[in-house]
């Protein structure tokens, strides 16, 4: 059985979990430029006030993304129902001989599998990444005192910056691969090489910026911000880059 060409439940449900995560990721950055650090010799994670920020958009962010695929998965559900169980394959036959090309792309099943698969990924995945964090902050925090108390110079030499660009990949590593695999997922219903071989290019990216490039300073409203390229890869990704995923399913699908 097919919905209807016209019904962009997927596609819908990822675009609005990218708004979402562009919006936390603005009232991130807002909080950073409005509160005054504790120390400006230390990450913005260590800062307790702007932490609290993050772990309280994280939160926000899960239960908003669980809301969507669930509200998504009802409507999905509605349609599934109007047709009792035992005749959606004939239905579905009787689609694809008489709609042709006008068909949906997926059947309402393999619809309902990947907004499972995506709600897994945001969810879970978001999950993950929220425990990782508060251990990555914990390793950073302990390492800092290791360097104070074994060389007396803090960050001076440059030692801090080096391993924290070095470790701060591993934080993204596990969220930016469950969305990589959700795309190759999705290609693979769909036989859609793009979707692969976009996936494969932003995972070798990520990669080689991870093992070479290194963190740059740049001096922004007076203050010294370190870049670091694996940070940037990420956000990019779960922002822009799955606006474009919704609108490339929304213009190149039907039905999806």
């Amino acid at each position: 059985m097919y919905i209807n060409v016209k019904k962009h439940i997927l596609s819908n449900s990822i675009l609005m979990v990218a708004v979402v995560k562009i919006i936390a990721a603005l009232l991130e950055g807002a909080s950073r430029v409005l509160l005054q650090k504790s120390s400006s010799a230390t990450p913005d994670m260590l800062d307790i006030y702007l932490w609290r920020i993050q772990l309280v958009l994280s939160a926000a962010q899960i239960i908003v993304t669980a809301l969507i695929f669930y509200t998504s998965w009802k409507r999905l559900y509605h349609y599934m129902t109007l047709v009792p169980a035992e005749d959606q394959a004939m239905m579905g036959e009787l689609q694809k001989e008489f709609l042709g090309k006008k068909n949906a792309s997926l059947s309402v099943s393999s619809v309902n599998r990947l907004l499972q698969l995506w709600a897994v990924i945001f969810v879970g995945a978001e999950l993950i990444y929220d425990f990782t964090s508060i251990m990555y902050r914990r390793f950073i925090a302990v390492l800092m005192d290791a360097l104070s108390a074994g060389t007396g110079t803090g960050m001076s030499d440059g030692t801090f910056v080096m391993l924290y660009n070095m470790t701060h990949g591993f934080k993204y590593l596990e969220i930016l691969a469950a969305i990589l695999l959700g795309v190759v997922m999705t290609g693979i219903f769909l036989s859609d090489r793009y979707m692969k071989i976009a996936s494969l290019l932003i995972l070798a990216l990520f990669l080689i910026s991870f093992a070479v490039l290194q963190m740059q300073t740049v001096n922004l409203m007076g203050r010294e911000v370190g870049i670091v390229w694996t940070s940037i890869i990420y956000h990019f990704t779960e922002t822009v880059g799955l606006v474009v995923l919704s609108q490339y399913l929304a213009r190149a699908y039907k039905g999806l």
